[in-house]
């Protein structure tokens, strides 16, 4: 029997194939939500297929910088990140967590219980934009010329 310590929890195993399936990706409590790829650097998101920074962006900045930062981004190798819109970043939320509401056991690193922003301008304003808040889980609207922090996603817009 083996008892080691991951991501803050206590697991009991006989030996390290529940500590190899870990790292290797699937989450230890038999949840296949989220995989590592690209050598731990994102996670793809089995429920909806979207490819995430395993750690996001650090940088609190303005809308358009963040934006156009997450194009500029290689990833584990990987070009072609861009900002999320806001019903992507959403698929992230677990409405039963909070400070981060992330679902239990995600495989996420920096998460900070904080406002992320999106691709999506508001429809009416021209001068705001869509951000989800990851202490409450609720997107939200603020001026595009506020300092958050991005969470870029790999790959073609899906909306």
């Amino acid at each position: 029997m083996c008892k080691i310590q991951v991501a803050g929890r206590w697991l009991i195993a006989p030996g390290l194939l529940v500590l190899a399936s870990y790292v290797l990706g699937a989450d230890p409590s038999g949840s296949s939500r989220f995989t590592l790829e690209f050598s731990g650097a994102a996670v793809k998101d089995n429920q909806t297929g979207l490819v995430w920074e395993q750690e996001p962006d650090r940088i609190h900045d303005v809308w358009g910088a963040s934006v156009a930062r997450c194009a500029t981004k290689e990833v584990g190798g990987q070009k072609g990140w861009r900002a999320p819109s806001v019903d992507e970043l959403k698929t992230l939320i677990d409405a039963s967590q909070h400070d981060p509401a992330l679902p239990a056991g995600h495989p996420f690193s920096n998460i900070k219980s904080e406002i992320y922003w999106t691709a999506t301008p508001d429809t009416k304003d021209d001068i705001v934009a869509w951000q989800v808040s990851f202490f409450s889980g609720e997107p939200v609207t603020d001026q595009k010329s506020g300092t958050r922090r991005v969470w870029c996603v790999l790959g073609e817009s899906r909306q």
